[in-house]
């Protein structure tokens, strides 16, 4: 067992496209610890069984306990081979496909030996954990464990040997290829996804509590420490948020600015700089996609918030329909996403770098630290500052501490980015988002000066171009039993996605890893993700299709 993965057999090897399984122990804790019970799976005499019960995780081992007459719980402590499942549901999913329905979930399977928990001193340990754990301060006002409780109870506990996590998420996977790819998107019936949550209603109180006792913190704040949802969450809103535009403003070449209030009596969630809205949008085929764009400014009381979209006149018409079909009045459809280019709470001073529209997170970055009264400076790069988004903007905020750079002036109005890292105090951070050229430059720059890399970081605004050296590569899609001619400029995701091959994707920028896929033959991988670990690329194992690419003609992937 290493540090990072359980060891892997015929028995926990995970046999998924696109990247949808995992022996990654964190992965596999993290599902554990949300599920709160498991099924023990076992067998007596050539019968097979499953029984459901409450179960924790304490590192690498997992417990349970009952009554001593359980006879699971008296089999099982003999040392048999034991499986344990957990699953989380998250929705039901609707296709087109009367063959495709399916469910979005994360589900692990644990494989050991249980073991008797025989000593007194170590069961009552364990109770405390899994109270402490769940119920941080319940262990002391509980009436503890007597002598003879503690030897009324079986107690188990189970190394996990090995271990394998799965997970289903996003939308239905549709066109197959027997049912023609796009031409599926004609039927005229409702698809999409039903999302499911757990919520924790109110503590109960149990009869004949002293009126001395009121409901402590570990009950009302359950829901949120367990990642649950409470009933006025689920009255209010479903993660999604109806808004009006009730602005818009060309605030740069091609780059319109869109203000989305949300009714009267409501308040947007708290939107953190750096954060996105997922939105919905109407594509050149009219059929319906939602697209993120950053939040560059929120109302303080939730009211509203900005976005500024780039019109791309290259694409599938995403940004065309918000500048040329949304207007003041329209009604549209938001969702707030987890924020991925998050400040670092430590930053005691900022380097905010942008690169064309990727100054949209930076003006909100810039904006929180002012307020936040954080010291901080901006470098701003544009090709033709004089039409550059929301330059006035930042000059307001950011004073003097604003540097502008007019790539169009030639090679001396750079940024010089191994100057601008150099010699930093402890505690600065820099944050980049703009072309991927931009990063890999702020990256280089800052390794070569011994800027730490864990204080770097950036967003890719867009998925980095093809290199001049890319040639066209023959995709076999092994899964699916296709291959396909992909010319560069087009990802093998949207090929495999052309053609009716399901892949889970997010992000098509390569940092998300929900495209990561099996790679099974081919040449070397030119992997240009931001995600996968090395161990995660070795031999060629994983690439994100989203934007990888061969370096010769042909690649056999696991779709």
């Amino acid at each position: 067992m290493n540090d990072t993965s359980y060891p892997v057999t015929d028995r926990s090897r995970v046999r998924l496209f696109g990247g949808r399984g995992s022996n990654d122990r964190q992965a596999i804790h993290e599902i554990i610890d949300a599920a709160l019970y498991g099924v023990v799976s076992y067998q007596i005499d050539d019968q097979p069984f499953a029984t459901p019960t409450m179960v924790w995780r304490h590192g690498d081992y997992v417990y349970w306990h009952g009554s001593a007459g359980s006879r699971m719980l008296k089999h099982v402590s003999q040392g048999v081979n034991v499986c344990v499942n957990f699953t989380l549901l998250d929705g039901y999913v609707l296709s087109r496909l009367a063959s495709a329905h399916t469910l979005n979930y994360r589900s692990v399977m644990v494989f050991g030996r249980p073991e008797a928990v025989a000593e007194p001193a170590a069961r009552r340990e364990q109770l405390e954990y899994f109270l402490t754990r769940y119920f941080p301060g319940r262990w002391d006002e509980v009436k503890q464990p007597t002598e003879a409780e503690l030897h009324s109870i079986i107690m188990v506990r189970m190394r996990i040997d090995e271990g394998s996590a799965k997970r289903r998420s996003g939308p239905p996977a549709e066109g197959l290829a027997i049912f023609g790819g796009e031409a599926l998107y004609s039927q005229q019936c409702w698809a999409g996804e039903i999302p499911l949550a757990t919520v924790a209603l109110p503590g109960r109180p149990a009869k004949r509590l002293h009126e001395s006792v009121t409901t402590p913190d570990y009950v009302t704040g359950f829901a949120q420490r367990a990642g649950y949802r409470t009933p006025a969450e689920v009255n209010v809103h479903d993660g999604r948020y109806p808004v009006i535009v009730s602005e818009t403003e060309r605030v740069g070449r091609d780059i319109k600015r869109f203000r989305l209030a949300i009714g009267e009596g409501l308040a947007l969630p708290v939107i953190p700089a750096g954060s996105h809205v997922r939105i919905g949008t109407v594509l050149d085929d009219r059929t319906r996609e939602a697209r993120q764009y950053t939040v560059v400014e929120v109302a303080t009381d939730g009211s509203w918030c900005d976005i500024a979209v780039l019109r791309e006149e290259v694409g599938r018409g995403g940004s065309r329909y918000l500048h040329d079909e949304v207007e003041v009045g329209s009604a549209l459809e938001i969702e707030v996403p987890e924020n991925e280019f998050p400040l670092d709470p430590a930053t005691r001073h900022a380097i905010l770098i942008a690169g064309g529209i990727g100054v949209t997170p930076i003006v909100a970055m810039a904006r929180a630290l002012q307020r936040a009264g954080t010291s901080f400076e901006v470098h701003y790069s544009a090709r033709d500052m004089a039409g550059a988004a929301f330059v006035n903007t930042l000059h307001e905020i950011c004073g003097d501490a604003l540097h502008l750079y007019d790539t169009a002036a030639g090679e001396g109005a750079r940024m010089r980015l191994p100057e601008l890292l150099a010699g930093r105090d402890a505690g600065t951070h820099s944050y980049t988002c703009g072309p991927a050229a931009l990063i890999d430059a702020v990256v280089d720059a800052a390794s070569a000066v011994g800027f730490p890399a864990a204080c770097v970081h950036h967003e890719l605004f867009k998925a980095p171009p093809p290199l001049s050296s890319d040639k066209p590569v023959t995709v076999s899609f092994a899964r699916s039993g296709r291959e396909l001619r992909v010319e560069p400029g087009t990802s093998i995701l949207d090929a495999a996605l052309s053609i009716g091959i399901p892949v889970p994707h997010s992000c098509k920028r390569g940092e998300c890893g929900l495209c990561a896929t099996k790679v099974l033959g081919g040449t070397k991988v030119s992997y240009r993700d931001r995600f996968l670990t090395d161990a995660q690329r070795s031999d060629d194992a994983l690439a994100c299709v989203c934007v990888c690419w061969a370096e010769s003609e042909t690649l056999v992937v696991d779709l």
